[in-house]
């Protein structure tokens, strides 16, 4: 009989922290904002539900170079940029971080032997 109970109660703690487990996945999935690439040098950010939403852009060394206050798609270019490291923080209205987005700018350099006739 006990050892009974006490594979019940490994049984349900394990399915507990299963549980947990996908939920928090699942919670990463859902993010209340996305962050998403388009083109080479470009984000849309936006809220995926109707709230305000403050963006933070950091360079490398955690300055702030750019900061301001979203509540639809908006899209961000940062063509005008150095090359460097950058970080976007997409903070809620309790200033509590929602979404994050590390980039790195980088530019090549390409060289082509193009023959004249």
């Amino acid at each position: 009989m006990k050892s009974v109970i006490i594979k019940n109660t490994l049984a349900a703690f394990t399915l507990a922290a299963l549980m947990s487990v996908v939920s928090a996945h699942a919670a990463e999935l859902t993010s209340p904002v996305s962050i998403e690439q388009v083109g080479k040098m470009k984000f849309v950010v936006g809220p995926n539900s109707k709230m305000n939403c403050q963006v933070i852009i950091y360079d490398g060394e955690n300055n702030i170079i750019h900061s301001e206050s979203i509540s639809n798609k908006k899209l961000f270019s940062f063509t005008n940029l150095a090359d460097g490291k950058y970080r976007m923080d997409i903070l809620d209205g309790r200033k509590n971080m929602i979404n994050t987005k590390s980039f790195t700018i980088q530019t090549e350099i390409k060289r082509d032997l193009v023959a004249i006739q």
